[in-house]
């Protein structure tokens, strides 16, 4: 009788390790999968942290590039299984979370993730943290937080000469630009508004032979030059010594500017673009001319327009898009592989060195972007 109750308590024993080692194999913390006590640091699976890559030390990221965070993956101490990491990004100064996101691991020893989110908070640092989770069925389970990491949100607005980039809100009261001629004047939440013919704002940048300006403009009605006897601009480009005088600007060899035609239903579009030489039969240097004179953008005072103009070598394309709508190409044309390379390379919303900029307009969201 003995023997038997120590074979028992044996096969007991035995049970009992078997069930302490099967509790050591889940993913979580208990023997029945996910959740059931939490661990100290208050997660609920069996996986290290992931560790920060980027950005991290408070390093300014910029507008023009995709917002991506990096850092090292991480993988269950006792089983594999698919990890989502859940992102967060808070305000440093508020504590407000400014993004939260979960998205899959990737393959390979680092996950990046490009994160879609819009700052409020300009020139702030911001922390951000990761952690792995994971969900089966109604039960789900996360990992702890890796270390904080911290970088500073985009600036409001720029201009790096050298790099030949810019964004400009222009709804702040202020421009990175220079601003000129008579009239023109910022309505805070809205935009820059050209106030007379001569009115504009200039960007200057190191030479850009590939390159993409864009901006919004309102307040723009079908032929708005009808007022002013001419075909009124909205937007020039060329070297800046030759902004001086209409005659100057007219003459020189690397003059853009784009239209809106007076004439026809109003809608019409024109660009004269010249790449190096003043050629008016279109060969390479030369002037680069198409002339629209209907069936162009619904110009109406309260649509917004979204112009795209880009270049290269090889050629441009001009492309406007109507109250968020799709972008519709307009005006495309080669350079027969000469670039656009105007020395003392100057990007100018509106026309003021010809007296045609079109008054009343209202430019925002201004951007210039090597390609």
């Amino acid at each position: 009788m003995p023997k038997k109750i120590l074979l028992v308590l044996s096969i007991a024993a035995v049970g009992v390790v078997v069930a302490c080692g099967k509790s050591d194999l889940p993913i979580s913390p208990t023997s029945s999968g996910l959740g059931g006590n939490a661990l100290a640091d208050g997660s609920t699976l069996k996986i290290n942290a992931p560790t920060p890559i980027a950005p991290t030390n408070g390093v300014q990221i910029s507008r023009s590039a995709p917002f991506v965070v990096t850092f090292t993956n991480v993988n269950g101490r006792y089983a594999n299984f698919p990890v989502t990491y859940e992102l967060e990004i808070r305000n440093a100064a508020t504590g407000a979370v400014v993004a939260n996101n979960k998205f899959p691991a990737q393959s390979g020893a680092n996950t990046s993730f490009t994160v879609p989110t819009e700052f409020t908070a300009f020139d702030t640092i911001h922390n951000w943290r990761v952690r792995a989770t994971y969900k089966q069925g109604a039960q789900e389970g996360f990992g702890p937080w890796s270390a904080t990491a911290s970088f500073k949100s985009p600036l409001r607005a720029f201009l790096n000469r050298q790099a030949s980039s810019a964004f400009d809100p222009l709804t702040e009261g202020f421009t990175v630009g220079q601003q000129v001629g008579d009239a023109g004047k910022f309505i805070p939440g809205v935009g820059w508004q050209a106030g007379a013919t001569n009115s504009g704002i200039d960007y200057d940048i190191a030479t850009c032979v590939s390159c993409r300006v864009e901006f919004d403009v309102t307040n723009v009605s079908e032929g708005e030059g009808q007022c002013c006897n001419a075909d009124l601009k909205f937007l020039s480009m060329g070297d800046a010594n030759a902004f001086g005088s209409f005659g100057a600007f007219r003459d020189h060899d690397w003059k853009m500017h784009l239209v809106q035609r007076a004439d026809g239903d109003g809608t019409g579009l024109e660009i004269i673009w010249r790449n190096g030489g003043t050629d008016a039969g279109g060969g390479n240097p030369g002037d680069h001319r198409i002339k629209m004179t209907c069936c162009g953008p619904d110009f109406r005072d309260a649509n917004v327009f979204h112009f795209i103009v880009d270049w290269s070598p090889s050629g441009y394309n001009i492309s406007v898009g109507t109250n968020g709508g799709p972008q519709v190409a307009y005006l495309v044309d080669g350079f027969g592989g000469i670039p656009y390379a105007p020395p003392n390379h100057r990007i100018s919303l509106g026309c003021y060195p010809r007296g045609e900029t079109i008054p009343g307009a209202i430019y925002r969201n201004v951007s210039i972007t090597p390609r």
